[in-house]
């Protein structure tokens, strides 16, 4: 104890001691102080500069290390990453490189949406086939079909094109009247069939037509057999089905393929005077089109392709093939159609407010000479009320009543004539008279 006090008492007075000294120093000793004092302070600075030193070499090295590092990565000596390909590189990294990418690859989600998968329709009988199946099953049998003219002595040329299906071996091909009619009425015209793999055209003859339902066969000159398409059932039918289109646009393009859905159902188009009901697509289709399949996604014929609206994108039209089976059938076997309902009249429906002051309702806009209308005693200008009691609002009401009944039947027609209301009996007749007046 006794020598912590003397200690102590020793450092307060010398702390004394050095302020009494600094107060009666003179300048000079004052200054010669202060200059070892800024010595002594100075001392502990000098350890920073080993520590910089230090410093700096750990960043030398460690950029040294970082460069050899970035060198190995660009050579591919080492790593994944490489700009150049290491042509020694062993097969044990391609395997792993491949198994890397690979599972970068699964770890994306699955795809959810495919329009194929989407639009195609399940059937537990059939199997649904992709495009390109679909392509390679029905591409065979559609055929390009053109109108050659040719005039003897003179170079023949082509004046129009359209598109065909195959439907039996023995070379019968269904398409739209339209696409050969001109032929029937020009014997300088004639038909030639490019088939799929065929190293030249065939000749092909008419055998028959029908305006009504603008759909004509013909058949190939030369004897088969011929690849042939599977005719499906266009009363099944949904909007949103997958459909594929094969032709020949522009009459240069033949084997082309376009794909879409059913657009919409039982569109009302009129053809030559004669109502259609037509499906609707967005399967492209062009001129050249007329007379093609359009496929289903079992790889079936569901639809004869015969028009597009010019004036917009996206809608092409067809008709359905079940509506025509028999008319098909028909002509195969009598050259026309034989059997179904005609009433030689053709209509035209105002609705309300389409014009000033017009009446709105269902008229005779035409008569077939020698018809059946014309021969009740029918006239242009009448207006249609009822057939058989059947109250008469639209177009299609007539044919609907027109269907549930057969030729040779006598139907009771109401109409108004200036005014009055009058009763004419008609006697349903055989549409091959409409091919005969035509």
């Amino acid at each position: 104890m006794e020598e912590f006090e003397n200690i102590s008492n020793e450092t307060i007075v010398e702390e004394n001691i050095s302020e009494v000294v600094s107060e009666e120093l003179p300048k000079e000793k004052k200054k010669k102080v202060k200059k070892e004092k800024k010595i002594k302070s100075s001392e502990p600075k000098s350890s920073i500069v080993p520590i910089l030193a230090s410093f700096l070499a750990a960043s030398v090295i460690f950029s040294t290390v970082q460069s050899i590092y970035i060198y190995g990565l660009t050579t591919g000596r080492y790593g994944i990453m490489s700009y150049t390909r290491n042509e020694n590189k062993d097969e044990s990294s391609e395997k792993t490189s491949k198994n890397e990418d690979t599972s970068a690859t699964n770890k994306l989600p699955a795809p959810e949406f495919s329009l194929e998968q989407a639009a195609s329709i399940y059937d537990p009988n059939k199997q649904t086939l992709s495009i390109p199946e679909i392509v390679d099953l029905v591409s065979p049998a559609t055929v390009s079909i053109f109108i050659i003219n040719s005039v003897k002595g003179q170079v023949e040329t082509t004046v129009s094109s359209g598109s065909g299906f195959i439907i039996t071996e023995d070379g019968y091909i269904v398409t739209n009247a339209h696409v050969v009619d001109a032929v029937l009425s020009d014997e300088n015209l004639r038909v030639t069939v490019d088939i799929p793999g065929y190293s030249k055209p065939i000749n092909a003859t008419i055998i028959g037509t029908d305006i009504q339902t603008d759909i004509a066969v013909i058949k190939l000159d030369e004897e088969g057999p011929y690849p042939t398409v599977v005719l499906g059932d266009s009363d099944t039918l949904v909007v949103g089905e997958l459909v594929v289109a094969i032709g020949n646009p522009l009459g240069t393009l033949q084997g082309t393929v376009t794909a879409g859905v059913v657009s919409a159902l039982d569109r009302q188009m009129n053809n030559n005077g004669y109502n259609l009901e037509l499906m609707q697509t967005d399967a492209s289709v062009n001129q050249g089109n007329s007379g093609g399949p359009l496929i289903n996604s079992f790889g079936e014929v569901i639809g004869v392709t015969n028009a597009k609206m010019g004036s917009a994108e996206g809608l092409g039209f067809a008709i359905p093939i079940s509506s025509v089976t028999f008319v098909i059938e028909s002509i195969i076997n009598y050259g026309q159609v034989i059997g179904r309902t005609y009433l030689g009249i053709s209509v035209r429906q105002i609705t309300e407010n389409s014009y000033y002051g017009a009446e709105p309702g269902v008229f005779i806009a035409e008569l077939d000479e020698g018809g059946p209308g014309e021969k009740a005693g029918m006239k242009i200008g009448d207006k249609i009320i009822s057939i058989d009691g059947v109250e008469i609002n639209v177009s299609n009401d007539i044919i609907d009543v027109r269907n549930q009944h057969k030729v040779g039947d006598v139907v009771v027609f109401v109409v108004e004539r200036d005014g009055k209301t009058v009763e004419i009996e008609l006697t349903i007749g055989d549409s091959s008279e409409a091919n005969e007046s035509k």
